[in-house]
């Protein structure tokens, strides 16, 4: 058996996120560690699943799922979908696809039986910023059979790294785009950013940041971040720890820290800088080669969101007051919530969401929320 280093495969997921460059060889490595031909990364989002991040060994699978049109007959991201299956899930097709049912599934059969490809064992995450569902998946080779146990308790340790990497990498990328460097980047995200050296001390902040962490985060330069809430404050440095330079192996994916005096939380997820990464040249100040320092995403899962989707619900045939309660429902709020919002009875709300519902074809507020969510991203 191959030698399993997982740091390594850790670390290289991490570099990838600051080089996409690097992705391909990461998703392979991984692929390798779990028994799959090669790694891809798909959002669940339609109007990306066609767009994977994939292995070179799998560039010919990748040209036949997107371009030849195959995504949409995806049935693995439909039956999880269905399933409503928890971030973080580990599956391979046998814990829920009866073998009846791949027999005759022209997606399985004609378009994964076509490339020499029978089972996938696949890590499900869920974007925390958009609410996007993507997975990490690993397809297998026909003549291999079904995964192992030490296979898929691999893919549980390393496929949340390589999902997280991956929507680092979209975050970043965004801002690069924006802003046309890093460093410029990082001072116009939404996103919070507060980058470590490798003893865990603070070294910068961008502006996004300086604003989240208030009554969450103490922040020095040069000093270690501490919880603003005691009772965090031990929580907060195990977490770091996890992350920072030694032996082990970080397995906790992310915090959400209380806000000191109450309140809403705030989350935080590490990204770890491998040493002399090649887009890291704004940290080449404190870090060099061999040397980790640490990233810290922040974000308030709770704000609501800025673009007004009132405009989109209406063309659905909602009035114009209807279309504010869903946005308000669909975003997180009570029917109480919403009412008071509105300056309304909280029975106006309750009937105009029994019209929502009738109107959009759907019957919970869990469904509308996806909805809203969706309509926040187009």
């Amino acid at each position: 058996m191959p030698h399993f280093d997982a740091p390594a495969l850790i670390d290289a997921c991490y570099a990838a996120a600051l080089d996409p460059a690097l992705w391909p060889a990461a998703l392979d490595g991984i692929a390798r560690a779990v028994g799959g031909r090669g790694g891809l990364i798909v959002s669940h989002d339609p109007r990306r699943t066609p767009l994977t991040l994939h292995s070179e060994s799998l560039e010919a699978v990748d040209r036949d799922y997107g371009t030849g049109g195959w995504w949409r007959f995806d049935t693995r991201i439909a039956r999880a979908n269905a399933l409503g299956l928890a971030a973080g899930s580990v599956v391979c097709d046998e814990m829920y696809f009866p073998a009846e049912t791949k027999r005759h599934d022209p997606f399985i059969q004609d378009f994964f039986a076509g490339h020499g490809l029978d089972n996938l064992a696949g890590c499900l995450d869920t974007d925390p910023i958009d609410g996007t569902g993507l997975s990490f998946s690993a397809p297998r080779d026909a003549v291999r059979g079904p995964f192992e146990g030490f296979e898929l308790d691999r893919m549980r340790l390393l496929g949340p790294h390589a999902t997280r990497a991956f929507k680092l990498t979209s975050i970043l990328g965004e801002g690069r785009r924006e802003a046309g460097d890093l460093g410029a980047a990082l001072d116009r995200m939404r996103a919070g950013i507060v980058a470590l050296d490798r003893a865990g001390c603070v070294r910068s902040v961008n502006a996004a940041a300086e604003t989240l962490v208030a009554g969450y985060l103490v922040l020095r330069t040069g000093r270690v971040p501490e919880a603003a809430e005691p009772a965090d404050r031990d929580r907060l440095g195990r977490f770091l720890a996890e992350y920072l330079p030694g032996p082990g192996v970080p397995r906790k994916t992310s915090i959400l820290l209380r806000r000191k005096g109450g309140g809403r939380p705030l989350f935080v997820e590490a990204l770890p800088l491998p040493g002399g990464a090649s887009d890291c040249a704004w940290t080449s100040t404190w870090t060099g080669n061999g040397v980790n320092g640490l990233i810290l995403l922040v974000r308030d899962l709770l704000a609501p969101s800025a673009r007004a989707v009132e405009p989109l619900l209406e063309p659905l045939g909602l009035t114009a007051a209807e279309a504010r309660v869903a946005a308000l429902v669909g975003r997180g709020a009570s029917p109480r919530e919403a009412a008071s919002t509105l300056a309304v009875g909280e029975s106006t709300v309750r009937t105009q969401l029994k019209a929502i519902y009738s109107k959009l074809g759907i019957h919970r507020q869990s469904e509308l929320a996806v909805l809203v969510t969706r309509l926040d991203g187009v």
